[in-house]
This record gives C-alpha cells, sequence and structure tokens, in this order.
C-alpha cells in the first residue's frame, strides 16, 4: 500500500528527529530568555505547510508572529485563441527585485536586535529566504533555518553571495526530508511520490514550540496559548488570549 509506505517514511523522519531533541531543547532555551527579554519570535516559510501551520492555532502559542510577504504580479491570466497565454501574465519580479522584498518584509515586520527569526525553505536555495536570513542578521536578530540538509547539500546555491539558507543563519534544523522531497516510488510513475517536507517540518516546530514553552514554564512565566474556537465561549476566549498577549508580549 502506497499509504503504508508513506507512513514508514514518517515514521523515520519522526525517528531522525528523535535524535535532534537536545538540539532543540538548548534552542528552545535560548528563545525563551530572548522572549523574556522582550524579543518577538517571528516565522517566514518559503515552502507549503508552515505558512499558515503555527499560527492561531489551538494548542498553539499567541506568540508566534508570521512575517507576510507576497511578490508583485503583473499581467493577467488571459488566454488568447489558440490558446497561449496573454504576455506578462506570469510573475515578473526579477532576481534583484527579490533581495529588495526580502530586505523590505524583514524591515516592516520591525524585527531588531534580541527577536528570532525562523526561516522555511526546503532546499535553502531561494535568494529571497536567504536574503531575510542575512538582513535579520545585519538587525541582531537569532536567526534559525529549517530545511532539508541532505536535499540542500546537493543543489548549487542561487543567491548573490554564493550562500544557501543553511550557511546564512545562526542555528540550522534539518526537517529530514528525502532529497527531492518525495518519498515513494511507485510502478508506473516517472516520478516519486507523496512529499514530506510539509509534515516533518511541522513536527520540526512544534517540537521547538514545546520546548520554548518548557522552557518558559521553568522560569515561571505562562505563555498565552490559544483554546480552540469551536468551544461555545471560543471567540470570547481567542480575543482574551489576544489581549493577554499584547499585554504581556508572550
Amino acid at each position: 500500500m502506497l499509504a503504508q509506505q508513506y507512513l514508514d517514511a514518517i515514521q523515520r523522519i519522526a525517528g531522525d528527529l528523535g535524535d535532534d531533541l537536545p538540539q532543540l531543547a538548548a534552542l528552545g532555551d535560548q528563545i525563551a530568555g530572548r522572549i523574556l527579554d522582550g524579543g518577538v519570535f517571528y516565522v517566514y516559510d518559503n515552502g507549503h505547510l508552515l505558512t499558515s501551520e503555527l499560527f492561531n492555532r489551538a494548542g498553539g502559542l499567541a506568540l508566534m508572529a508570521p512575517i507576510h510577504l507576497t511578490r508583485p504580479r503583473f499581467g493577467s491570466d488571459a488566454v488568447r485563441r489558440g490558446g497561449e497565454p496573454a504576455a506578462g501574465s506570469a510573475d515578473v519580479v526579477a532576481a534583484e527585485e527579490d533581495l529588495v522584498l526580502a530586505r523590505m518584509a524583514v524591515q516592516h515586520a520591525g524585527v531588531r536586535s534580541g527577536d528570532v527569526v525562523l526561516l522555511g525553505s526546503v532546499s535553502g536555495r531561494s535568494p529571497l529566504v536567504v536574503e531575510m536570513a542575512r538582513e535579520a542578521a545585519r538587525r541582531g536578530a537569532l536567526t534559525i533555518a529549517l530545511t532539508a540538509l541532505a536535499y540542500a547539500r546537493t543543489l548549487p546555491p542561487a543567491h548573490p553571495s554564493g550562500q544557501r539558507l543553511d550557511n546564512a543563519v545562526d542555528v540550522v534544523l534539518d526537517n529530514h526530508t528525502t532529497v527531492g522531497d518525495a518519498e515513494v516510488d511507485v510502478p508506473g510513475l516517472a516520478e516519486k511520490l507523496l512529499p514530506s517536507s510539509g509534515v516533518s517540518a511541522a513536527l520540526v516546530a512544534w517540537c521547538l514550540v514545546g520546548e520554548v514553552v518548557e522552557h518558559l514554564l521553568t522560569r515561571g512565566i505562562e505563555p498565552t496559548v490559544f483554546r480552540s474556537i469551536n468551544y461555545p465561549d471560543g471567540p470570547e476566549r481567542y480575543r482574551a488570549a489576544v489581549a493577554r498577549y499584547r499585554e504581556r508580549g508572550y
């Protein structure tokens, strides 16, 4: 069964992640200290699942702050007779403009010294996410990469500096996904099936959140945790949690 093969791959990743728990514990301690000193924990994911996974979730922390970045798009999706798309219907942001966008995103997010910036990229090649790491570092933030190291190390860098994401940050977290991301070979298909990077990135990120919370509690600090909004009093409790976070910063 293909489903079983995929589950086997996810279990392998979870086992590999178990070996990284000491690193996650130490990093959780470091992040907790920065939060208590007034730092903010920012997240930007250039991949897939983390874009929404960590924010406003039942059982998640109010202190997780997304960095928003949307590439401009020009033209239209019009198709003329014969099926050819109209000129200018694709993204037209040049590589150098991507670097400007990255710096602007970090700037407008308000990243400053003492903050934490977690950046997700499966391959770590994207010039945009590398530039975000460099800009966050210039501002004095602790920078963390969440990437697939085995995969990244097979690929040439695309950033003008010659760096991949794992070369541009203070701490590297491995999501342990397979080279190429897809996990299952299927007879009759030219390409492997079923990517793991979204699931594995979420596993790593939630384990890190757990370690941050544990170290905050050790310091006598109770961080704001969201409860499911689907309970009868869910909306009121959510608003109360947001107000508590804004007052305390955690």
